[in-house]
């Protein structure tokens, strides 16, 4: 399936919950709001046109003045692709757990809520995943992280 038509299937049903997002060549993606994650999560699990059955990547960016999900589901089966974007404030960033959808965003998330500080309501495990469980330095994947192990590089 192209990217046009997963758009099409897409737009067809949430026209006015997706905002088109720049991508690669090969990759439909789309905004969507925090609110709709889910709903549209698991549409495109249980369409029979899309089935996304596989979560292949999730991972937060930091845009400066805002944080940035990116959800990259894959269909195995119809061996296609979807980028999915959520745009959430710098602070006090929350959004609704993956992991009851795809048991494979169980990890990214954790790491994405121990780097960048985004907590995933609903989360089965939100313990530590990569830093040492006392760790209270903040979130070492934000721009404006400085704790001690901090390395300034120097200017080009």
């Amino acid at each position: 399936m192209t990217k046009e038509e997963i758009a099409q299937i897409l737009n067809s049903r949430f026209s006015e919950k997706l905002k088109p997002a720049e991508s690669v060549s090969h990759l439909s993606a789309f905004f969507v709001e925090k609110e709709n994650l889910i709903e549209i999560c698991k549409f495109t699990k249980q369409s029979d046109q899309l089935k996304m059955d596989f979560v292949n990547c999730i991972f937060a960016t930091d845009r400066n003045d805002s944080l940035e999900m990116t959800y990259v589901l894959f269909s195995l089966e119809k061996n296609h692709k979807l980028c999915l974007k959520v745009k959430l404030p710098r602070k006090d960033s929350q959004i609704d757990s993956v992991t009851p959808i795809w048991e494979a965003a169980n990890w990214f998330e954790k790491e994405t809520a121990e780097l960048f500080g985004i907590r995933f309501s609903g989360h089965p495990d939100p313990g530590p995943l990569l830093l040492p469980e006392d760790w209270n330095e903040g979130y070492p994947m934000l721009r404006d992280w400085t704790g001690k192990d901090f390395v300034k590089l120097p200017p080009k």
